[in-house]
């Protein structure tokens, strides 16, 4: 059964006239007539290779009964759909579920492209309609995703953990495995997008199961973090704890991999925008230390006694000397993922044990990075990122034979 219901007299409607060049739906719920204006105008502007007898479609998260509206001149035709159903809660759960309803919905009105935009709008300019759709309609790969353009310290979680994780184990070096926008073609719809949900949709990921071929762009955008509003814990949970229920499903897919691969890159990248916001790494590196009194014993039950070792050291140093090697790091995130399989505690007191973890590697990855240029801090993130690639074989190890390791 498809994740969503398309309206009524759609499929009548794609059949009589032309095929569909170019699907573009949207995450969030706008205004369909604003979304067609500015989705007309971003295509036409964007100089994109669709044939002039395809035809243009905007899918928007539509109200019960809500219909087709065709298109005339050059205004596209709207499609309502419907995201797939999901149990789980959070602003990305919903935009995942929204995600998969998109590429259900290009699958079925057999889309040649389809270009998914986040719920702010903000992809959706000429450049980046661009950009994101190229690489697909010229059929130089099936996924295109988005390098956005950050701040020295924004994304954070993605740095230390989801693009390191997602690299070293999926063997794809994609900067943004979780992102607002991405594009995809026929196949990786078609693909993807009947498959059953199961949690969030980590698009990088799925076609790395597929051995479908990812491309990246860079993308003028900056949007705001859906999890805003959130304690870090909560953030940590809803995706941290997803991602590391994918590499539980996919075990035997990942074990088998090698090194990470190359995707080709287009755009050039945006300057790194530098805020004049301070971060304080002090009551970082205390919560850091309070949790190391406090949580040893929880740390225990999920870390090997040299990492414990390690981190009661560490414990002791003066905020100056405060630096987490990037070896220590990659074993406790792959120690957390394995107790997250295992359920070793229970993976509400499970997350919450990784945030002070977090913030330490936070506090010393923010020392080094201030002292470091734009060029210098991509050429941090890259060590760290081949840090989790080289302790690789040490998660295989311990999740084929976890009680070997038990401390």
């Amino acid at each position: 059964m498809p994740a969503t219901d398309v309206a009524a007299g759609t499929k009548m409607t794609t059949e009589q006239n032309s095929a569909i060049e170019l699907l573009i739906g949207v995450t969030g719920d706008v205004n369909p007539v604003d979304l067609r204006s500015r989705a007309a105008a971003a295509v036409a502007q964007s100089s994109l290779p669709v044939r002039a007898s395809g035809q243009v479609v905007v899918a928007w998260p539509g109200v019960e009964g809500a219909g087709v509206e065709s298109g005339n001149g050059s205004a596209p035709t709207l499609i309502p759909y419907r995201p797939a159903a999901t149990n789980e809660a959070g602003p990305w759960a919903q935009i995942s579920a929204a995600q998969r309803g998109i590429l259900t919905l290009a699958a079925e009105v057999k889309a040649a492209a389809c270009i998914v935009i986040g719920p702010d709008l903000k992809a959706l300019r000429a450049d980046t309609v661009h950009a994101l759709g190229a690489p697909v309609l010229d059929r130089q790969c099936d996924l295109v995703m988005p390098i956005y353009a950050l701040e020295r310290y924004e994304g954070l979680v993605n740095t230390a953990i989801l693009m390191p994780l997602a690299r070293a184990l999926y063997c794809k070096r994609v900067q943004m495995p979780l992102a607002l926008d991405f594009a995809a073609s026929a196949s990786y719809a078609e693909r993807i997008g009947a498959k059953a949900n199961r949690g969030l949709l980590w698009p990088a990921i799925a076609a790395a199961q597929e051995t479908m071929q990812v491309g990246q762009v860079h993308l003028p955008v900056r949007h705001q973090t859906p999890m805003e509003g959130l304690d870090l814990t909560a953030v940590l949970t809803q995706i941290v704890g997803a991602l590391f229920l994918e590499v539980e499903r996919t075990a035997a897919t990942w074990q088998r991999g090698r090194s990470a691969q190359p995707t080709p890159v287009w755009g050039q990248p945006a300057q790194m925008h530098e805020s004049e916001e301070t971060i304080e790494v002090r009551p970082m590196i205390e919560s850091f230390q309070l949790a190391s009194r406090n949580l040893d014993e929880l740390w225990q039950l999920v870390l090997p006694p040299v990492t414990l070792l390690e981190l009661r050291h560490l414990a002791r140093c003066e905020p100056e000397q405060f630096k987490m090697a990037d070896r220590i790091w990659a074993r406790i995130v792959y120690d957390f993922a394995l107790a997250h399989r295992l359920r070793s505690i229970s993976r509400v007191h499970l997350m919450g044990a990784l945030t002070p973890l977090y913030l330490g590697w936070v506090a010393s990855y923010v020392q080094e990075a201030s002292m470091m240029t734009a060029e210098q801090v991509v050429q941090r993130q890259e060590q760290l990122a081949r840090a989790f690639e080289e302790n690789k074989p040490y998660l295989v190890s311990r999740w084929r034979w976890p009680d070997r390791f038990n401390p």
